[in-house]
């Protein structure tokens, strides 16, 4: 967005002296620099003076009264940054990346839209669940830009793709990653409430009205005023790929990878000046993310199994949950407290009631499409039951899994 900067200024230079074109222009990249390394105060200092002159001239402030409440989000998004513990970053070439970004097979999978459906579309991108029964991915729509749609695998075919018009915000999408919950949806966005040119939202699936909620930006250090594509986490190797071109020369992206926060923890911003809020918020070192070296050292030995394809897969462990950043369960009697086993012992069997319902809901999905109009009328209704069962199953599961950690916490932080 900053090459949205100054319109007006840039439609006076020719109505000018060659010295005041200069000075204006300088003063234009001077802007710019300061609002790419978040020195707000000085970009707005230097706002100020424009604005003055222009007010002198009797010429129209509002875009120049625009990027000072652009910086003021900055700013906010700044001093709210989320406290992230980066570990590793990657340079590569832009249209390379997605072969870059490691994921284990129970997270799904990422794929150029070109390679998936064999046709172009530019630099649209294909998200498949684990099961590889659903896909969620950005195509060109009827204006022009891409939009973000979703489709199910029926019959052996991916039936007629929904446009996710409900995320509609006016600008380009792409870029999609569903967590394994299958309800919390990640996206790139560009529009005009980014804070630069793509930004990254969130958003969750309501199961009762059946489509998603309003999306939200997820702030700093994941969102910039440059451009930032793609959020992914791998939940069973604990790790997650974040793609941005900040910092970055034309058609290359840095892939940061980061260890994800069970909640959202964020900077206490008077405790740091606001150099170093910059620097965090922007990612100028990823050392200074590093508050725990056992946390990280841990987290690069993951990193480097799966670099190396040396990475354990679900199936050799009874299940996989991750109870913080230093420990994760595969067996009952991995837990220490008798309240969490127990939770856990009724979590694994309620989650192997909710694959055998999700195998049979796929099953009948099958059955439908190859069947005939009356019977495609019988089962239709029964679907729609199975889904919104296998729904509510999943955010029960999400919802145990929530209390076994914190009975499990409970007593480990005790001792």
């Amino acid at each position: 967005m900053i090459k949205h900067i100054f319109p007006i200024l840039i439609a006076l230079l020719t109505a000018m002296p060659a010295t005041a074109q200069r000075n204006l222009s300088a003063n234009e990249e001077k802007i710019a620099s300061y609002i790419e390394n978040y020195q707000f105060d000085e970009a707005e200092e230097l706002i100020d003076k424009e604005i003055t002159q222009l007010k002198r001239r009797r010429k129209s402030t509002t875009e120049l009264e625009k990027q000072t409440e652009r910086i003021e989000r900055l700013r906010s998004m700044m001093n709210a940054c989320e406290r992230v513990t980066f570990i590793d970053s990657i340079v590569t070439g832009k249209k390379d990346f997605l072969t870059r970004i490691k994921l284990s097979p129970e997270s799904g999978s990422l794929s150029p839209y070109n390679t998936f459906f064999n046709r172009q579309d530019s630099a649209c991108m294909v998200y498949k669940t684990e099961r590889g029964n659903k896909i969620c991915f950005s195509q060109t729509a009827k204006d022009g830009k891409t939009h973000l749609f979703s489709s199910d695998l029926i019959g052996g075919e991916w039936n007629e793709p929904r446009l996710l018009d409900e995320l509609a915000d006016g600008g380009q999408q792409n870029y999609p990653f569903m967590l394994s919950d299958g309800v919390t949806l990640y996206y790139g966005s560009e529009n005009e409430e980014s804070i630069g040119g793509f930004d990254i939202y969130v958003t969750r699936y309501d199961m009762d009205e059946r489509k998603y909620l309003t999306p939200e930006n997820i702030g700093m250090p994941f969102n910039s005023s440059a451009n930032d594509y793609l959020y992914a986490i791998d939940e069973m190797n604990n790790l997650g790929w974040f793609v941005t071109d900040r910092h970055q020369p034309k058609d290359s992206v840095c892939i940061y990878i980061f260890i994800p926060n069970r909640m959202r923890q964020i900077y206490n911003s008077f405790a740091y000046e606001p150099s170093q809020m910059a620097g965090l918020a922007r990612i100028s070192s990823i050392s200074e993310t590093w508050t725990d070296r056992d946390m990280v050292n841990n987290a690069k030995r993951r990193l480097a199994a799966i670099l190396s394809g040396e990475s354990k897969t679900q199936t050799e462990y009874d299940f996989t949950l991750v109870i913080n950043d230093r420990l994760t369960y595969h067996f009952l009697k991995d837990f220490k407290s008798a309240d969490a086993r127990k939770k856990a012992e009724t979590w694994q069997k309620n989650k192997d009631n909710l694959s055998k319902q999700q195998k049979n809901l796929a099953s009948l999905r099958d059955r439908y499409a190859a069947g005939n109009n009356s019977q495609k009328s019988q089962m239709k209704q029964q679907i729609l039951d199975m889904e919104t069962q296998c729904e509510k199953m999943a955010a029960t599961l999400k919802q145990m899994e929530k209390d076994i950690r914190k009975a499990e916490l409970k007593l480990i932080n005790k001792d």
